[in-house]
């Protein structure tokens, strides 16, 4: 091969390498441009409130957490109006779960010791246990029980009742806050806070957050079974008791620091 033959061969390697190197760095320049147009579209198009609530998720263990247990259950039925064959289980299980809604809606974590008319232990010392464990084990903040009442010596005791252990506790401020919201709405009597030198509770005694007992009306006193079982009764009792929970979180809940 002659001299000039060989650097023309040399030439043409040089170009043809010279052409890739081109096209590589427009391949990567094309691929950059067009990485930043579909972020550019994407922060166009998706709403700021949507990027905000993807922003603000909180794990689950931080979230503030309340644990509803509607009295009884399955084989307990609780107290019980005979003559119209109303349960204290069933209207404990329809506000609870009402109140859980409320809540919900508020962003509050809610754990339920039942959700239907059914519950797994199959004696009472078995039943009061476990729905404490639920709410100890679940860190919860606060143990809310919802429960009905009845008078067999007269039909004319009626009204709510919230019981709590002691005074001067976080417990008694919630318990207070539910009996001043029912106040407010002035829809039934308020019987007033209760406390454990007047009976010892169970799941009050035995459950680690910050806990209430609500008695929410009398099966055996007509008025009270009206409320109780009217929607705009039940309207009431749920308002009165979500807006406490989301008052008591508001005023005294922090994230939880879990290591």
């Amino acid at each position: 091969m002659g001299r000039d033959q060989y650097q023309r061969g040399t030439i043409k390697v040089k170009r043809k390498r010279r052409k890739k190197v081109r096209f590589k760095k427009r391949f990567y320049v094309f691929v950059s441009l067009f990485i930043l147009l579909i972020g550019f579209l994407i922060s166009r198009f998706i709403p700021d409130d949507e990027a905000v609530v993807v922003a603000n998720e909180k794990p689950l263990e931080d979230l503030f957490t309340v644990v509803i247990d509607p009295g009884h259950g399955g084989y307990d039925g609780g107290t019980e109006n005979k003559e119209l064959g109303i349960f204290e289980k069933d209207i404990a299980l329809d506000i609870s779960l009402q109140v859980g809604q409320k809540l919900e809606d508020k962003g509050i974590k809610v754990i339920y010791t039942r959700t239907e008319d059914y519950i797994p232990w199959k004696k009472q010392p078995e039943s009061l246990k476990g729905r404490s464990e639920i709410s100890n084990n679940s860190n919860a903040d606060l143990f809310v029980s919802i429960h009905g009442n009845y008078y067999e010596k007269s039909p004319l005791i009626r009204g709510m009742e919230v019981w709590c252990r002691f005074k001067d506790t976080e417990d008694e401020r919630l318990a207070q806050s539910i009996v001043n919201n029912v106040g407010r709405l002035d829809f039934t009597e308020i019987r007033g806070l209760k406390y454990e030198d007047e009976k010892e509770l169970y799941v009050l005694k035995n459950t680690e957050a910050t806990s209430v007992l609500i008695e929410l009306g009398y099966l055996s006193n007509p008025e009270d079974v009206k409320t109780l079982t009217s929607q705009e009764g039940k309207e009431k009792y749920v308002q009165a008791i979500s807006e406490a929970i989301v008052e008591f979180k508001e005023k005294n809940f922090k994230l939880k620091n879990k290591e």
